[in-house]
């Protein structure tokens, strides 16, 4: 990945693919969804592929209990409801640290898919 500065929002397709995957009545999973208004993109991979790394404020929001990674994850279908790729959550010191976007053929998947192509 390739670190920003930049701190910018994370982008809506994002908060989308987060809430779609993080929505359960996990305690682990309802911490980190109160995580995702605080949120900031401090890098995006430099492949063409549509990663991006997170950070926040840590003294705005509590720590998730801790927990393996991936801490959530979906297969990404085409139009015609076929695998592509995937997309991986990660959480570090319980803290969201980014989201993965995968391709399991030569063509990356350059834009986050809507959750209605996650299964």
């Amino acid at each position: 990945m390739e670190t920003s500065t930049t701190g910018d929002r994370i982008p809506a397709e994002a908060v989308q693919i987060l809430e779609a995957l993080l929505n359960s009545d996990e305690p682990v999973h309802r911490a980190l969804l109160a995580q995702i208004p605080h949120l900031r993109v401090t890098g995006r991979c430099t492949c063409s592929c549509a990663s991006i790394d997170f950070g926040l404020d840590r003294s705005l929001v509590p720590a998730a209990a801790p927990s393996g990674n991936p801490v959530a994850e979906a297969t990404v279908v085409d139009a015609d409801g076929e695998p592509v790729g995937g997309v991986l959550v990660f959480a570090y010191d319980g803290y969201l640290s980014n989201l993965e976007v995968y391709a399991w053929g030569d063509d990356q998947i350059s834009h986050l898919p809507s959750p209605d192509r996650l299964h």
